[in-house]
Protein backbone atom coordinates (compact mmCIF):
# COMPACT_ATOMS: atom_id res chain seq x y z
CA UNK A 1 0.00 0.00 0.00
CA UNK A 2 1.10 3.58 -0.71
CA UNK A 3 -0.48 6.23 0.78
CA UNK A 4 -0.85 9.78 0.17
CA UNK A 5 -0.62 12.64 3.06
CA UNK A 6 -2.15 16.00 1.57
CA UNK A 7 -3.16 19.25 2.78
CA UNK A 8 -7.05 19.23 3.47
CA UNK A 9 -8.94 19.32 0.51
CA UNK A 10 -6.52 18.58 -1.82
CA UNK A 11 -7.02 14.90 -1.70
CA UNK A 12 -8.27 14.91 -5.35
CA UNK A 13 -4.82 15.23 -6.82
CA UNK A 14 -4.32 11.05 -6.45
CA UNK A 15 -7.85 9.51 -7.00
CA UNK A 16 -7.07 8.19 -10.56
CA UNK A 17 -4.80 5.41 -8.70
CA UNK A 18 -7.03 5.34 -4.98
CA UNK A 19 -10.57 4.69 -7.63
CA UNK A 20 -8.76 2.22 -9.99
CA UNK A 21 -8.92 4.83 -13.22
CA UNK A 22 -5.01 5.80 -14.07
CA UNK A 23 -5.27 3.36 -16.33
CA UNK A 24 -2.57 0.92 -15.73
CA UNK A 25 -2.08 -1.67 -12.69
CA UNK A 26 -0.92 0.39 -9.45
CA UNK A 27 -0.37 -0.65 -6.14
CA UNK A 28 -3.11 -0.24 -3.47
CA UNK A 29 -3.07 3.96 -3.04
CA UNK A 30 -4.90 5.23 0.03
CA UNK A 31 -5.20 9.35 1.10
CA UNK A 32 -5.17 11.20 4.66
CA UNK A 33 -4.45 14.71 5.50
CA UNK A 34 -2.19 16.24 7.59
CA UNK A 35 -5.00 16.73 10.59
CA UNK A 36 -6.54 13.38 10.10
CA UNK A 37 -2.60 11.35 10.67
CA UNK A 38 -1.61 13.93 13.26
CA UNK A 39 -4.41 12.25 15.51
CA UNK A 40 -3.40 8.64 14.46
CA UNK A 41 -2.27 6.34 16.90
CA UNK A 42 -1.38 3.39 14.69
CA UNK A 43 -1.19 3.54 11.24
CA UNK A 44 -1.46 0.85 8.02
CA UNK A 45 2.10 -0.63 7.31
CA UNK A 46 2.26 0.82 4.34
CA UNK A 47 4.54 3.71 2.09
CA UNK A 48 3.87 7.08 2.94
CA UNK A 49 4.64 10.01 0.64
CA UNK A 50 3.86 13.82 2.36
CA UNK A 51 3.06 16.31 -0.04
CA UNK A 52 1.38 19.88 -0.26
CA UNK A 53 4.04 21.79 1.44
CA UNK A 54 3.60 25.09 0.44
CA UNK A 55 0.12 25.16 1.45
CA UNK A 56 1.08 24.35 5.29
CA UNK A 57 1.58 27.08 7.46
CA UNK A 58 4.57 27.04 9.67
CA UNK A 59 2.74 25.07 12.39
CA UNK A 60 1.41 22.87 10.32
CA UNK A 61 5.15 22.23 8.90
CA UNK A 62 6.45 21.45 12.13
CA UNK A 63 3.79 18.77 12.96
CA UNK A 64 4.19 17.03 9.28
CA UNK A 65 7.99 17.02 10.15
CA UNK A 66 7.42 15.74 13.78
CA UNK A 67 4.84 13.08 12.00
CA UNK A 68 7.86 12.14 8.96
CA UNK A 69 9.87 10.87 11.95
CA UNK A 70 7.38 9.33 13.75
CA UNK A 71 6.28 7.29 11.18
CA UNK A 72 10.18 6.44 9.69
CA UNK A 73 10.93 5.78 13.60
CA UNK A 74 8.48 3.62 13.28
CA UNK A 75 9.84 1.53 10.93
CA UNK A 76 7.88 2.61 7.70
CA UNK A 77 9.27 3.90 4.47
CA UNK A 78 8.57 7.98 4.00
CA UNK A 79 9.13 9.94 1.03
CA UNK A 80 9.42 13.69 0.72
CA UNK A 81 10.76 14.81 4.23
CA UNK A 82 9.38 17.84 5.54
CA UNK A 83 12.16 19.40 6.73
CA UNK A 84 14.29 18.73 3.86
CA UNK A 85 12.86 18.87 1.21
CA UNK A 86 12.93 22.69 -0.64
CA UNK A 87 9.50 24.85 -1.31
CA UNK A 88 9.29 27.40 -4.06
CA UNK A 89 11.40 30.39 -3.27
CA UNK A 90 14.11 28.16 -1.41
CA UNK A 91 14.24 25.54 -4.49
CA UNK A 92 14.66 28.48 -7.16
CA UNK A 93 17.09 30.23 -4.98
CA UNK A 94 18.93 27.00 -4.90
CA UNK A 95 18.96 26.50 -8.52
CA UNK A 96 20.28 29.95 -9.10
CA UNK A 97 22.98 29.46 -6.73
CA UNK A 98 23.56 25.87 -8.26
CA UNK A 99 24.44 27.50 -11.95
CA UNK A 100 21.32 25.64 -13.20
CA UNK A 101 18.57 28.32 -13.54
CA UNK A 102 19.76 31.68 -14.86
CA UNK A 103 16.77 33.47 -13.29
CA UNK A 104 16.22 34.68 -9.25
CA UNK A 105 13.59 34.88 -7.17
CA UNK A 106 12.57 37.50 -4.71
CA UNK A 107 10.07 37.88 -1.56
CA UNK A 108 7.97 41.12 -2.39
CA UNK A 109 7.92 42.25 0.95
CA UNK A 110 12.00 42.89 0.89
CA UNK A 111 11.08 45.57 -1.80
CA UNK A 112 13.67 43.86 -4.41
CA UNK A 113 15.70 45.11 -7.42
CA UNK A 114 15.70 42.06 -9.54
CA UNK A 115 18.88 41.99 -11.76
CA UNK A 116 17.37 41.24 -14.83
CA UNK A 117 14.08 42.05 -16.28
CA UNK A 118 11.25 41.24 -16.98
CA UNK A 119 9.63 40.09 -14.25
CA UNK A 120 5.90 38.64 -12.96
CA UNK A 121 4.17 38.49 -9.63
CA UNK A 122 2.51 35.58 -8.18
CA UNK A 123 1.57 33.89 -4.52
CA UNK A 124 4.45 31.72 -3.16
CA UNK A 125 2.39 28.97 -1.68
CA UNK A 126 -0.24 28.03 -5.00
CA UNK A 127 0.09 26.73 -8.71
CA UNK A 128 -2.55 29.65 -10.35
CA UNK A 129 -1.44 31.86 -12.91
CA UNK A 130 0.56 34.97 -12.07
CA UNK A 131 -0.75 38.24 -10.30
CA UNK A 132 0.35 40.36 -12.98
CA UNK A 133 1.64 40.31 -16.62
CA UNK A 134 5.52 41.01 -17.30
CA UNK A 135 7.11 43.57 -15.38
CA UNK A 136 9.67 45.26 -17.42
CA UNK A 137 11.22 48.32 -15.44
CA UNK A 138 12.12 48.68 -11.28
CA UNK A 139 9.91 51.56 -11.63
CA UNK A 140 6.67 49.56 -12.52
CA UNK A 141 7.25 46.75 -10.54
CA UNK A 142 7.72 49.52 -7.30
CA UNK A 143 4.31 50.50 -8.27
CA UNK A 144 2.86 46.86 -9.11
CA UNK A 145 4.03 46.35 -5.50
CA UNK A 146 1.88 49.25 -3.90
CA UNK A 147 -0.87 49.33 -6.30
CA UNK A 148 -1.01 45.31 -4.59
CA UNK A 149 -0.94 46.97 -0.80
CA UNK A 150 -3.36 49.54 -1.99
CA UNK A 151 -5.84 47.19 -2.99
CA UNK A 152 -5.64 45.19 0.13
CA UNK A 153 -3.29 42.35 -1.04
CA UNK A 154 -0.09 41.89 1.76
CA UNK A 155 3.21 41.68 0.58
CA UNK A 156 4.07 38.62 2.52
CA UNK A 157 3.78 35.49 0.19
CA UNK A 158 4.51 37.06 -2.62
CA UNK A 159 7.06 36.78 -4.71
CA UNK A 160 8.83 38.51 -7.79
CA UNK A 161 9.82 35.95 -10.31
CA UNK A 162 12.61 36.79 -13.15
CA UNK A 163 11.02 35.99 -16.47
CA UNK A 164 12.88 32.78 -18.24
CA UNK A 165 11.27 31.53 -21.80
CA UNK A 166 11.83 31.31 -25.38
CA UNK A 167 9.72 29.84 -28.23
CA UNK A 168 9.99 25.95 -28.61
CA UNK A 169 8.05 26.58 -32.00
CA UNK A 170 6.64 29.02 -34.80
CA UNK A 171 3.88 30.33 -32.14
CA UNK A 172 4.21 28.01 -29.75
CA UNK A 173 5.68 28.48 -26.37
CA UNK A 174 6.64 24.86 -23.96
CA UNK A 175 6.52 23.62 -20.47
CA UNK A 176 7.66 20.11 -20.00
CA UNK A 177 6.77 17.58 -16.45
CA UNK A 178 8.58 14.86 -15.28
CA UNK A 179 8.20 12.65 -12.15
CA UNK A 180 10.50 11.86 -9.41
CA UNK A 181 9.26 8.52 -7.38
CA UNK A 182 11.70 7.19 -5.20
CA UNK A 183 15.15 6.55 -7.60
CA UNK A 184 13.16 7.04 -10.85
CA UNK A 185 12.68 9.69 -12.91
CA UNK A 186 10.17 9.91 -15.77
CA UNK A 187 9.65 12.33 -18.28
CA UNK A 188 5.56 12.12 -18.49
CA UNK A 189 4.53 15.05 -20.97
CA UNK A 190 5.12 18.81 -23.30
CA UNK A 191 2.22 20.77 -22.89
CA UNK A 192 2.20 24.19 -25.73
CA UNK A 193 0.32 27.14 -25.52
CA UNK A 194 0.61 30.65 -27.89
CA UNK A 195 1.17 32.16 -24.52
CA UNK A 196 4.42 33.03 -23.00
CA UNK A 197 2.89 31.01 -19.29
CA UNK A 198 2.16 27.56 -20.19
CA UNK A 199 -0.24 26.43 -17.85
CA UNK A 200 -2.37 23.38 -19.00
CA UNK A 201 -1.51 23.95 -22.62
CA UNK A 202 -3.82 23.55 -25.63
CA UNK A 203 -4.11 19.88 -26.85
CA UNK A 204 -5.20 21.57 -30.22
CA UNK A 205 -2.02 23.37 -30.49
CA UNK A 206 -0.10 20.16 -30.27
CA UNK A 207 1.24 19.15 -34.16
CA UNK A 208 3.08 16.20 -35.59
CA UNK A 209 6.22 17.84 -34.67
CA UNK A 210 5.64 18.49 -31.03
CA UNK A 211 3.97 14.94 -30.67
CA UNK A 212 7.00 13.54 -32.24
CA UNK A 213 9.41 15.44 -30.01
CA UNK A 214 7.03 14.80 -27.05
CA UNK A 215 7.17 10.71 -28.29
CA UNK A 216 11.16 11.05 -28.18
CA UNK A 217 11.71 12.96 -25.09
CA UNK A 218 9.16 10.36 -23.23
CA UNK A 219 10.71 7.36 -25.11
CA UNK A 220 14.35 8.08 -24.06
CA UNK A 221 13.68 9.63 -21.22
CA UNK A 222 15.42 12.39 -22.69
CA UNK A 223 15.76 14.76 -18.80
CA UNK A 224 16.52 12.16 -17.19
CA UNK A 225 20.48 13.05 -15.58
CA UNK A 226 19.32 16.84 -15.23
CA UNK A 227 16.24 15.97 -13.45
CA UNK A 228 18.13 14.00 -11.38
CA UNK A 229 20.45 16.33 -10.50
CA UNK A 230 17.29 19.06 -10.02
CA UNK A 231 15.16 16.75 -7.65
CA UNK A 232 18.25 16.07 -5.27
CA UNK A 233 19.37 19.36 -4.53
CA UNK A 234 15.34 20.15 -4.14
CA UNK A 235 15.46 17.14 -1.38
CA UNK A 236 12.32 15.73 -3.21
CA UNK A 237 11.71 12.18 -3.55
CA UNK A 238 8.23 12.37 -5.41
CA UNK A 239 6.72 14.97 -7.28
CA UNK A 240 6.75 16.28 -11.18
CA UNK A 241 8.91 18.96 -12.37
CA UNK A 242 7.71 21.77 -14.48
CA UNK A 243 10.70 22.69 -16.71
CA UNK A 244 11.60 23.78 -20.68
CA UNK A 245 14.79 23.95 -22.63
CA UNK A 246 15.98 27.96 -23.14
CA UNK A 247 18.96 28.54 -25.42
CA UNK A 248 19.77 25.17 -25.09
CA UNK A 249 19.59 24.49 -21.66
CA UNK A 250 17.08 22.83 -18.84
CA UNK A 251 15.64 25.46 -16.81
CA UNK A 252 13.04 24.50 -13.69
CA UNK A 253 10.19 26.73 -12.81
CA UNK A 254 8.88 24.60 -10.17
CA UNK A 255 8.43 21.54 -8.29
CA UNK A 256 4.65 19.90 -7.21
CA UNK A 257 4.78 17.70 -4.59
CA UNK A 258 1.55 17.22 -5.09
CA UNK A 259 0.79 17.11 -9.40
CA UNK A 260 -2.97 16.17 -9.98
CA UNK A 261 -2.43 12.63 -12.04
CA UNK A 262 -5.60 12.82 -13.97
CA UNK A 263 -8.01 9.69 -15.20
CA UNK A 264 -6.88 7.41 -18.27
CA UNK A 265 -8.31 9.01 -21.02
CA UNK A 266 -6.64 7.52 -24.23
CA UNK A 267 -5.53 10.15 -26.91
CA UNK A 268 -7.06 10.00 -30.42
CA UNK A 269 -3.72 10.53 -31.83
CA UNK A 270 -1.93 7.36 -32.31
CA UNK A 271 1.72 8.40 -31.54
CA UNK A 272 0.44 10.01 -28.25
CA UNK A 273 -1.46 7.31 -27.65
CA UNK A 274 1.70 5.27 -27.58
CA UNK A 275 3.64 8.39 -25.57
CA UNK A 276 1.20 7.91 -23.15
CA UNK A 277 1.39 3.93 -22.13
CA UNK A 278 4.94 4.35 -22.01
CA UNK A 279 5.17 7.41 -19.60
CA UNK A 280 2.28 5.83 -17.40
CA UNK A 281 3.47 2.30 -17.53
CA UNK A 282 6.82 3.70 -16.17
CA UNK A 283 5.03 5.61 -13.60
CA UNK A 284 3.46 2.42 -12.22
CA UNK A 285 6.53 0.70 -12.56
CA UNK A 286 8.15 3.07 -10.17
CA UNK A 287 5.16 2.57 -7.74
CA UNK A 288 5.66 -0.56 -7.55
CA UNK A 289 9.01 -0.16 -7.00
CA UNK A 290 8.44 2.11 -3.62
CA UNK A 291 5.39 0.14 -2.70
CA UNK A 292 5.54 -1.84 0.94
CA UNK A 293 3.52 -5.09 1.09
CA UNK A 294 2.81 -6.98 4.36
CA UNK A 295 -0.21 -5.27 5.80
CA UNK A 296 -1.16 -5.28 9.22
CA UNK A 297 -0.99 -2.06 11.26
CA UNK A 298 1.88 -0.16 13.28
CA UNK A 299 1.88 1.68 16.78
CA UNK A 300 3.36 5.45 16.09
CA UNK A 301 4.90 6.78 19.57
CA UNK A 302 3.97 10.42 19.41
CA UNK A 303 6.32 13.17 19.66
CA UNK A 304 5.49 15.74 22.11
CA UNK A 305 4.14 17.80 19.34
CA UNK A 306 2.15 15.51 17.91
CA UNK A 307 0.53 15.13 21.64
CA UNK A 308 -0.51 18.54 21.49
CA UNK A 309 -1.79 17.88 18.29
CA UNK A 310 -4.92 15.46 19.68
CA UNK A 311 -5.30 17.72 22.18
CA UNK A 312 -5.79 20.92 19.49
CA UNK A 313 -7.25 21.29 16.01
CA UNK A 314 -3.86 20.73 13.52
CA UNK A 315 -4.76 23.90 11.96
CA UNK A 316 -4.76 26.21 14.53
CA UNK A 317 -2.04 28.04 16.04
CA UNK A 318 -0.09 26.69 18.67
CA UNK A 319 -1.12 26.83 22.47
CA UNK A 320 0.45 29.35 23.97
CA UNK A 321 2.92 28.26 26.72
CA UNK A 322 1.76 28.75 30.25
Amino acid sequence: MIVFVTSRGHEYTVASMRDGKFGFPTPDVRVVNYEQLSRARRVPRATYIFTDFERLSPWELRVAADLFRALSDAGLCCLNDPARAKCRVELLRALHGEGINPFDVYRAEERPRPERFPVFLRFESDHASPLTELIDTQQELDRALEALRDGGTPLRGVIVVEQCAEPYAQGLWHKWGTFRVGQAISVDHISVDDKWLVKYGDWDKLSDEVVADEHDAVATNRFEADMRRVFDVAGIDFGRADHATVRGRTIIYEINTNPNIGRYVPDPKLLRLRTQTIARERLARALEAIDTNGGGRVAIDPTPLLRKCRRWRFGLLPPKRP
